[in-house]
Formats: C-alpha cells, sequence, structure tokens
C-alpha cells in the first residue's frame, strides 16, 4: 500500500476516534444528568454522524451498532 493511501486510512481512523471518543463523554455527561442544551446538541450531532454514509465510509461500521456498544458500555453499565 502506498504512503499517499496509509495518510487517508490514519486520517479516517484518527476522525472516527475523536468522534467515538466525543461520544463517549457525552454519554458520561447526559449520564451524570448534565442538563446543559450544548451535551444534548452534540449528542445529536455525533449519533447523526455515526448514522452517516460518510461514517460507514471511513470505518466500515455499521453506525447503528456502534451507538448501541456505545450506549451499553458508557451510558446503561452493561
Amino acid at each position: 500500500m502506498s504512503d499517499f493511501l496509509d495518510g487517508y486510512i490514519q486520517l479516517a481512523h484518527a476522525i472516527v476516534a475523536v468522534a467515538a471518543e466525543s461520544y463517549k463523554y457525552t454519554l458520561l455527561a447526559v449520564k451524570n444528568h448534565t442538563r446543559s442544551d450544548s451535551v444534548f446538541r452534540r449528542k445529536e450531532e455525533l449519533e447523526s454522524f455515526f448514522l452517516s454514509e460518510w461514517f460507514g465510509l471511513l470505518s466500515g461500521l455499521d453506525g447503528r451498532y456502534f451507538i448501541q456498544k456505545m450506549q451499553e458500555v458508557y451510558y446503561f453499565d452493561r
């Protein structure tokens, strides 16, 4: 694989990792009863991203499944 393509793959992984980290902390804020409109707005924005075709292209993952698993771990404590 070329260095050029490797750079794009690394960028895709970084985008997904940053979104997942942000979603983790957003879920924790909601779980801890943060009543900020910005927290709920951020949650909606991130979920919209995870459900987008763009997320699927970047990650190869099913966004609905990803959201469900993140919520199980960071929100519902299963």
